[in-house]
């Protein structure tokens, strides 16, 4: 046997013994009483030939059955990995819908009331508080960070308290509301990263620029409260501010703009009328026309009033200041008494800093000092975009009246024996073009000056 042979011989069984060992300590602890653990080196049989060395089939299982068992070895590390992977972050300060999740902790009456505007539900949120109990804020990312916040009510000199009373009480208001302003940021943890940073200004910001994201809202919200029928506030009793005119944007419209809600509302007045609320003939086809529009709906669905999520028949919510109002508390009483209520403020009802009513809220600029002229509220953006979508409609269908009436002018007017016209007219077009040919090359074709000869002397 050569030197060279009897080496690989050497290197080939130290490879098996290297892959077989762990194979052999996993067998032997598991199957004690059955014996020893066999390797794989002692069922190769003694005698090899030289030339080759051969594995028999069980030899060739056990190598695949050691790779299975390596690649199957359970990995507790990845495990924690990916389950501590589902769980959403906290500390996502730039997330809108995050901001809304926080706000709406502070919307039951009876955990929290109305703050002044440095120490509002707003400013909580921004810095990643939650209402967690009655006027007790906690940290969303655990911190451990906790304040109860309570002011002492307001009081007036016409309520009859004494003057200087009233002025201690204010200025103890005052200072409270300087301590609470300064645990919003220093009333996190020492490591809690909402004590460094919170919301900009922009996380109020209602996504209206684009004038059609801005109609497919205004739309869908009309549906919702569509569907409610004899539920909602008479026409009359919805008030809305100076400067909104309901019915030229009803005309700014498309005319089958409100087609779908019609066929809603008719189906919520058949099932009215079958209950024998209502004795009357069924309702007309959807027509367009002023008597078919709900205006008291599409009054509230522009200053971002709409169903609630829960589905409460007489409920209607603002998804931006999470405000509710009860429409029961604006209908006259089923044995004749008044309603609660004899108008609908739309824009009053809805919170101080809400963004349909705010305009330093929408535009997000952060700065209390900055003039309101030139800055827009939500309501007034979708406004807009209706009068903005109503010019492009009318240009758009101007231009294709114009392009189809250009080509039927001239043809009306060609008489249909004018052939000996179109010839001469075809050859006098011709000459012209043949005629700015030759010109063309004659400034081409530049001929240098010729020299003179030049004399011998």
């Amino acid at each position: 046997m050569s030197y060279a042979v009897e080496s690989k011989k050497r290197k080939f069984h130290r490879v098996l013994e290297s892959i077989s060992k762990p194979l052999a300590t996993d067998n032997a602890s598991k199957t004690s009483s059955a014996g020893p653990a066999s390797t794989t080196q002692d069922r190769i049989p003694a005698n090899l030939s030289i030339k080759k060395v051969r594995l028999n089939n069980n030899d060739s299982s056990d190598l695949t059955s050691v790779r299975n068992s390596i690649l199957k070895n359970p990995r507790p590390a990845n495990r924690a990995a990916s389950s501590s992977s589902t769980t959403r972050p906290t500390f996502v300060p730039w997330d809108r819908e995050r901001f809304l999740e926080r706000l709406e902790t502070f919307r039951r009456v009876d955990r929290w009331t109305p703050k002044p505007a440095p120490i509002n539900e707003v400013q909580w949120a921004k810095r990643g508080w939650i209402c967690a109990d009655v006027m007790r804020v906690s940290c969303i990312s655990g911190c451990g960070g906790s304040v109860v916040v309570k002011l002492p009510d307001e009081i007036d000199e016409l309520d009859g308290y004494d003057p200087e009373k009233v002025q201690e009480r204010q200025e103890v208001r005052a200072k409270l509301v300087e301590e609470y302003e300064r645990l919003i940021r220093e009333g996190h943890g020492e490591n809690c990263p909402w004590r460094n940073r919170g919301c900009d200004a922009t996380i109020q910001h209602l996504p209206l620029t684009n004038p059609d994201a801005a109609l497919s809202g205004l739309r869908t919200r009309y549906f919702h409260l569509a569907k409610m029928g004899d539920k909602l506030p008479a026409d009359d009793c919805i008030q809305t501010p100076d400067g909104f005119d309901i019915d030229n944007l009803i005309k700014s419209l498309p005319e089958d703009w409100f087609r779908a809600s019609n066929e809603a509302s008719e189906t919520t007045n058949s099932h009215t009328k079958a209950n024998g609320k209502n004795e009357e003939a069924g309702p007309q086809p959807a027509a367009e026309s002023p008597q078919a529009i709900n205006q008291a709906a599409l009054a509230m669905s522009f200053f971002g009033w709409d169903s609630t999520v829960d589905g409460s028949a007489d409920l209607v919510g603002c998804r931006a200041c999470f405000r509710r109002l009860g429409l029961w508390m604006y209908k006259p009483k089923e044995n004749g008494d008044v309603s609660v209520y004899t108008s609908l403020d739309v824009a009053a009802e809805h919170m101080d800093y809400c963004p349909w009513v705010d305009r330093l809220a929408q535009s997000g600029t952060g700065k209390p000092n900055e003039k309101t002229i030139n800055l827009r509220n939500g309501w007034e953006i979708v406004a807009e975009a209706v009068k903005v979508k109503h010019r492009r409609r009318i240009r758009s269908v101007a231009s294709v009246d114009t392009l189809r009436a250009e080509p039927s002018t001239p043809l009306a007017e060609t008489p249909s024996d004018a052939g000996a016209e179109n010839e001469e007219t075809k050859k006098a077009v011709e000459r012209e073009w043949w005629a700015k040919i030759r010109r063309m090359r004659q400034v081409l074709s530049h001929k240098s000056p010729r020299r003179k000869p030049v004399l011998p002397k």
